[in-house]
Parts: C-alpha cells; structure tokens; sequence
C-alpha cells in the first residue's frame, strides 16, 4: 500500500495492528472500506443463515448422529449479529472519515465467525473422520471463496474469516489422524495461498484507483485554482452544450450556463462592474471550450487616460486664465503703483501739494492692498491644492462671523456702503465646529462676489436650519445672473464669468468659489451656486447635522472634549 511516496507489503499491511491513517490516499481507503462492509453485513448475514441451514439439512439426511442442530443456533446467533449491525446504521449518513475503529471490531468479529463456520467437522460426529473431514473442506471452502468475492476491497477482514475457518478445519484434520488428512490439508492450503494472492492483487488495484482518483482530483483543484487565479471564467462544454467543468469565476458571474455558442472572440456588454472579453473554441468531440477574460483594467485604464486627458486639458485652460487674468490683475494696479510713486520721488520735478501727496499715497495703499489680497487668495489655493492646509477647529458662533464679515467687507470699497443689503438670520441657531478662519474665508468671498457681480443690486444675507440637512447660509444679489455655460464653469480655479472697471480688494483672480468650496468639503459641507441669467445668482453654503453643536451637546464636542 503506498504511504508517504513509499510501498509497504501486503503481508505487513494485513499484521499490523492499526489500519494506515497517515496520508490522503490512506483515509479515502479506510472510509471506503468501512463503507463497503458495513453496506454487505445483511448480505453476508443472509448468506450464512441459507447456507447453514442448507448444510445442517444435507449432513442431518446423511449422518444421524450429528450435533449439526448445535452449529447451526450458533450460525444463526451470529448471523443476528450482522443483521443487528446492519439495522443500526441502515437510518445514518453517510460518513465522510472514519476513524477505524468499526472495521477493528470487525477483523475480531471475522475470527470469531471464521472459527465457527470452521468448527463444522466437529458437530458432524461421522464414525469414519475422513468423512467429515471431506464434508468441512467441500463446505468450508466455497464460503471463503464468497466473502472474499463479497469483500474484495477488506482483506483484513476477509482474510482473518479465512485463515480462522482454515485453521478450524486443518487442526479437526489433524486431530483426527484420518489418513486422507494430509491430502486435503495440502489442497486445503493451495486454496488459501491462491485467495491470497488475488486478494493482494484486487486491494492493491483497489489502492492505486484510489490513489488516482485522488490524483485527478488534485490536479482539477489545481487547474481550477489556477484557472481562478489567472481572473479568467473558464467552462468545458460537452456536444450538447451541458457544462462539464467550470472555474467559480464562471459560476458566479455566468451562472454556470452558455448561450452563445459562436465560435471566436468579442467584447461583451458590461455586467455588473466587469466587463469581458468572450473567447469561444469548438474542440474536436463537438464540445466548446469557453474562456471569460476580465478586462476590467484595461477599460479603467483607457478610462483613465481619458480623465487625465480631460484633466490635463483643465488644467492648461486653467494655465490659460490663470495667465490671462494675471497679466490684466498685476499690470495695471503695479503701472498705478509705479506711477504715483515716480511722482512722490525725488527724482521727480512736478510740485504739488500734501493733498496730492497724500492722494498718491492713498492710490498706492489701494492697489498694493489689491494686489496683497490677489496673492493671500494664490497662496491659499496652492496651499488646498497640496492638501497641507491644518484646520484649527473649534466651536464657533455663526452669527457673530456672519456680521464680522459683512461689515469688514462693506468697508473694504467706498461703493459697497450703498448698496442695500439685509441680513437675515434664524434665532436660536446652533453653535458650529469649524476653522474660524476658514468660515470667515468662505462668507468673505460669497459676500464679496454678491458685491462685485450684483451691479449694485440689494443682497441678501440669510441663515436657517433645514431639518436633517443642517445649516444653510445663502447670498443672493439681484444682478445680471449668469449663463448656463459660465455656472457650469464657475467653480473652475481662475473662471471668470464678467469683468468691472472698477478694481476691488481682493477680487480679480477668479478663485473665491473654488477656494470656498474646497474650504467647505474639507468641513463635510459643500458650496452651491444657483443663477439666472438676468435674475441673479444664489450661493449656497451648506454646513452639516455632524458640524452642528447645540447648548445641550455642547460638552460632547471635539473641542470640549479636547479640554477634558
């Protein structure tokens, strides 16, 4: 029997105490052993009660002095023992190891029932023994024969039943001195030799069909695994279009089944988050081999090489305004500042008074601050860009920044104090947990663009609670709106929709809304912007339930927490 790579002798695999448990091939042959008596005990449990009974009525015609009455109860007792065993596991399901025990308890049952049916010369009580003699080898032998042609793949068992019955009957010949004793010994003994050496040769037969079951199966979980590793759905087609092999990937998104039997290969409609390539071959039996290539990258990949294409031509048209609006937002604010500080030098030969002095040096101040404000906003978004921004978060009140805010920005230009502007908020608004800086940021540039772009029309300020959205702060001017085409752009770093003459602080670049609404997803809110063209321009900042803090979970916050 093969164990470890190595064979061991039949003679030794039938004495050793212990069945073989050690590899895979020793585990399936106990399981199959066991299943192969226990499924025969009935059998064998009929065989024995029909030919004892047989045997008891010939020798009992023949011979009346016999004890045949004694052998025959002891037959049947025995024969209830197999039929008992076969009741008891008739209802069980069927095992999937076992652990030897049953089949130990049977090899000792084997002698016992070998030693009874060999004991048959010794009930008969024949006056010459030659006779009895004769009548055990004709009766005993052609039983062995049956239980190993019934056992073929237990030669445990079968064996010890043989070897029993055949010691019963030599040590009967043996006792009795006949003198065709010796005759029938030797026959008797050919007899075992021939059972077994077909025996050896049936159970190791047994053995390697065994082994290459095993093998085979090896060898498909390999080719499956593989077949599952190379992210391939594999199926093996018969004539008629059954699936006789298939990898999980071919059962789990083809449901086992094939339609499309066309010969060659196609690209496939996505399905579900894949998508595959069908490739279809006819082998030369009439089945199909049918292979599912997933090309899932390969689509994400051009996918991609589209985004960065479309990303990479935002970014040159980015590169574009970004230039534009530079050389128009430094130029004419650094051709002020040079030329009012060219009147103020000493080099200059124009008088004029401490008026016009200090008219030159208010001019100065203006557009040095615009230009301070066009970098604060550059630096700022370079900074998001690189995602290094840290966010001081604390718990802040949003009226309080709200009309900080409004007021620092009506005072930044002389014409932003009258435009009319409402201010409108919800009483008993919850505290926020936000950057100050960043919320001041973001309310800054919604404010100031109402100011710019809203042709001097009333702005309006409002603050409310939306149930299960938050907090909604929105800026609405009344000016000439925007096209459908600019708002689609107008969160695009550097877009401008209009210009003005007329130069602010802080304003030009075209990046307050791509700031605010960096700044506002960075807090788990968003900026919105809703516009009409020739009815004005919304902007929405929303502010989450999760950055809310109300007086009653006040001390559950980040920030008190942080101080606990």
């Amino acid at each position: 029997m093969l164990t470890n790579g190595s064979q061991i002798s039949f003679l030794k695999y039938l004495l050793q105490r212990r069945h073989p448990n050690a590899t895979a091939v020793d585990r399936v042959v106990l399981l199959e052993q066991h299943l192969a008596f226990a499924s025969h005990t009935a059998t064998m449990a009929g065989v024995m009660i029909v030919n004892s009974t047989a045997t008891t009525m010939m020798i009992t015609q023949n011979i009346a002095s016999s004890s045949m009455r004694y052998w025959l109860f002891l037959n049947w007792v025995l024969a209830a023992v197999l039929v008992i065993d076969s009741l008891l596991k008739r209802n069980l399901s069927r095992p999937t190891a076992v652990s030897g025990r049953y089949l130990r308890r049977s090899e000792w049952l084997a002698y016992v029932f070998g030693a009874a049916w060999g004991s048959l010369p010794f009930f008969i009580n024949a006056s010459d023994p030659r006779a009895s003699v004769l009548y055990g080898a004709l009766l005993i032998l052609p039983m062995i024969a049956g239980m190993s042609a019934l056992l073929p793949a237990v030669p445990r068992v079968a064996l010890r039943y043989a070897g029993t019955a055949v010691f019963a009957l030599l040590l009967f010949a043996g006792l009795s001195s006949a003198n065709s004793g010796f005759t029938i010994s030797l026959m008797v003994l050919v007899f075992m030799f021939a059972v077994y050496f077909g025996m050896k040769r049936t159970y190791l037969t047994f053995v390697s069909n065994v082994e290459s079951r095993i093998l085979a199966t090896e060898s498909h979980e390999i080719l499956i695994g593989a077949l599952n590793a190379s992210g391939q759905a594999f199926a093996y087609l018969d004539a008629n279009g059954n699936v006789l092999v298939q990898n999980d990937l071919h059962k789990t998104y083809f449901s086992g089944t094939e339609s499309d039997l066309t010969t060659g290969s196609r690209r496939l409609p996505k399905a579900g988050e894949r998508y595959w390539q069908k490739s279809v071959e006819k082998v030369p039996n009439g089945g199909h081999v049918i292979l599912h290539t997933d090309v899932t990258n390969l689509e994400q990949s051009k996918r991609d090489i589209e985004v960065a294409k479309e990303e990479a031509e935002t970014a040159d048209a980015a590169k574009t305004r970004f230039l534009n609006s530079m050389s128009r937002e430094l130029k004419v604010p650094l051709d002020v500042i040079v030329g009012c500080s060219g009147l103020m030098g000493s080099d200059s030969n124009i008088p004029f008074d401490e008026r016009e002095f200090r008219g030159y040096a208010d001019q100065i101040r203006k557009h040095a601050s615009y230009l301070g404000g066009i970098i604060d906003q550059i630096i700022s978004f370079s900074k998001l860009n690189r995602e290094t921004v840290t966010a001081d978060e604390e718990v802040v009140e949003l009226s309080e920044i709200i009309n900080s805010v409004v007021g620092r920005v009506r005072l930044a230009s002389p014409g932003y104090s009258d435009v009319p502007l409402q201010v409108s908020i919800e009483p008993g608004l919850p505290q926020v947990y936000y950057d100050r800086t960043a919320l001041e940021r973001i309310v800054q540039n919604l404010v100031t663009n109402a100011f710019e772009h809203g042709a001097a029309s009333p702005i309006s300020v409002k603050v409310s609670r939306i149930v299960g959205r938050g907090i909604l702060l929105m800026v609405r001017d009344r000016g000439s709106g925007m096209r459908k085409e600019d708002l689609d752009k107008a969160f695009e770093p550097f877009f401008q929709s209009a210009r003005t003459n007329e130069l602010k602080d802080g304003r030009g670049v075209g990046l307050g809304l791509s700031v605010s609404r960096k700044l506002a997803r960075q807090h788990d809110g968003d900026v919105l912007l809703d516009s009409q063209e020739g009815r004005g321009t919304s902007a929405f900042l929303v502010i989450p339930p999760s950055r809310c803090v109300t007086a009653a979970d006040h001390q559950n916050s980040p920030a008190a927490r942080g101080t606990t």
